[in-house]
This record gives C-alpha cells, structure tokens and sequence, in this order.
C-alpha cells in the first residue's frame, strides 16, 4: 500500500474550511498536515476546533514554512487574485497543487502557472466540482447511455440574488461576482459540448459605481461538432438558480445545481394535451423526488457537490504523475480564456 499523500491547505475562508478540508479528510489516501494563513486571520479557538476535528497540526505564515518540507501538496482557496503568485511559489518549492476556480484572471496567468507545473514536473488541478456533483453526473450518465438520444443543445441560466453569502473580496474583481461564480456554469457548459467556442458574448451594464458586476451576461458557444449551447446569467435576481438544460432528440434533462437534483422530461411529441400533462407531471415529480432525496443526504452530511471527487482525482493524479481529467491546468485555463474575453467586451464601464 502507498504511504498517504501529505497535504496542507492555503488560506482560511468558507471554501477551504467547509468544502476543501472535509473532502480531504475523508479521503483515506490523504495526511492532513496543516494549513498556511497569515497570523491573526485564524483565531486560536478556530484552530483548535480544526485540529480537534480533522487532525491539523501546524499552522503557519507562509508557504517558506519549515514544516512544508515534509508536505506533498496544497490545496488552495485563497482569492482569485492571488492565485498566480501563490501557486508558482508552491510549485518551486515542489508541492503539487490544486487551486480553488477561478483557476486564475488572465490567460497570461494562467499559461505561466501551467509552464511552471511543467517546469517543475508538478500536478497542477482546479477545482472544478459541480461536474462531479450528483445533478451532472447522472445528465452524463443518461446521455452516455443514449437515454436522451443525439445531444442537440445544452443551456444554461443562471441568476444571483446578492443578498445570501458571498466572498468579502469579489468586487475587487474585473466583473465583479461574474468573474467568481461563472466559472462553474462554463466548465460546465465546456463538460458536455467539447472543444467548445464562444460565437457571441454580450456583458451588460455594472450594477452600480462600486460593483463591477454586471447586470445581465450572455453568451453563445458551440462543440467542435456543431452543437450549440448558450449561458444567459443575471446578478439583479431575488432568488438564486443555477441549472443546465441539455436536449436530446429523445429528451431533455434538467440538472439544479444549487440543489444538485437532475430528472428528465419526455418527448413531448405533438405537444397535445396529454403530451403537456405527462411533461409536467415527470418534471414535478422529478424536482420533487429528486429534491427529497438530496435533501436527505444534505442532513446526513454527505452532499459534497463533487468535492470528494475533485480530491479523488487530485490524489490519484499525484500517486500517478497523470494530469486529471477534468479539472486540468489546460482545464483551468479554457474556463479563463472565456473570462478574460468577458472581461474585454465592449460597452462595460469600468
């Protein structure tokens, strides 16, 4: 049997306490060893809680940290910003990594941290999630199966209510709140339309002279084989919804990723009355069944949007010397060259 892969984490926000090291404490091929967070950001009794929990036993400054000489990787969640910087330094003191997304800001960036990798023979991976999560994976699942028939079309939408939790940092950002959710809905998107391309990209106006974030974003993107999608996004919503549609000649799936439920929607043929009500009672029961059944495993505490797998496929890719599929640096860096060219798009004042 291998010895474990030793792992700190890089930074003490929501995402790193709540999602990165739970994940890695419940994979039996990971030690973790520590985290590294600036003095005073993690209170004496939060690290004690975190030791007491899930066995860390250093906590330092700075990736320079002696203890990091017996550390195999990291785990980062600290700002987008940041990301550059913090992982060439990780991986020139020969730590592999994996970066929360957005992987980075810019496609310069992201090139740089992809070149240092190879530089330095390391893992580079993103943390790419809800493609893991149970809404995806049963969509690839019933389209790999040809349940669904051809794939025609995958769509997805978007709206953000600003008034549930969000980072401190996202108005720092180039768009804001755009450039920290979205990259979930284009890798996403990128999963199931591969080699895809963006043929239209409109980005509304700011939400107001503090808030880069705008309004309305729209996009058109279609596969190397033709098949198109589009990503309406909008962050002036009173509720928060985040859902792929993907048609087939044979069907339609709706995944909610917030509530990571998928069902299916049968051919509605003529569309006649019985048509109409055999849709409407399969999507129902579907969000309905679907909705209990995550609901359950949310309580039980095993709802983890596919973080589990993100780690799974992080360790085996350090075990192994093979690059992840999926959450790749190459993975990564599709994600940013979509930012980067919202970022650029005429007409919004910055």
């Amino acid at each position: 049997m291998s010895k474990p892969i030793r792992v700190a984490t890089v930074g003490a926000g929501w995402v790193s306490t709540n999602r990165h090291i739970p994940s890695l404490h419940r994979n039996i091929d990971v030690d973790l060893v520590g985290m590294v967070v600036p003095d005073g950001e993690l209170p004496s009794d939060r690290r004690a809680d975190l030791t007491a929990k899930y066995g860390l036993s250093h906590f330092g400054p700075s990736l320079d940290d002696a203890w990091l000489d017996d550390v195999d990787a990291v785990v980062m969640g600290t700002p987008p910003e940041t990301h550059p910087e913090l992982v060439c330094a990780a991986l020139k003191r020969g730590l592999h990594v994996l970066v929360e997304k957005p992987f980075a800001l810019t496609v310069a960036d992201a090139d740089r941290m992809i070149e240092t990798a190879n530089e330095e023979g390391k893992i580079l991976a993103v943390v790419h999630n809800l493609q893991f999560g149970l809404a995806a994976s049963k969509a690839r699942r019933l389209l790999r199966s040809g349940a669904l028939g051809e794939l025609r079309g995958v769509y997805g939408v978007q709206s953000s209510n600003h008034q549930r939790r969000l980072p401190t940092w996202y108005k720092e950002l180039p768009l804001g709140l755009f450039t920290d959710e979205a990259p979930h809905l284009v890798y996403l998107l990128q999963s199931f339309l591969e080699d895809a391309e963006v043929e239209m990209l409109h980005v509304g106006r700011p939400l107001s002279a503090d808030d880069r974030t705008p309004d309305l974003v729209s996009m058109v993107l279609r596969s190397g084989g033709g098949v198109p999608g589009s990503l309406q996004m909008t962050f002036v919503g009173a509720v928060s919804e985040w859902m792929l549609v993907i048609m087939g000649t044979k069907g339609t799936v709706v995944a909610d990723f917030f509530r990571d439920v998928c069902f299916t929607i049968p051919d509605d043929k003529g569309h006649l009355t019985p048509d109409v009500l055999r849709t409407q009672a399969a999507a129902v029961g579907g969000h309905l069944g679907g909705t209990f059944r995550a609901g359950v495993a949310r309580l039980r505490g095993h709802l983890d949007y596919g973080n589990d797998e993100v780690v799974r496929r992080f360790i085996s890719a350090v075990q192994t010397g093979v690059a992840p599929e999926g959450i790749s640096g190459a993975n990564g860096r599709d994600v940013v060259a979509v930012l980067e060219a919202a970022h650029q798009a005429p007409g919004h004042a910055r």
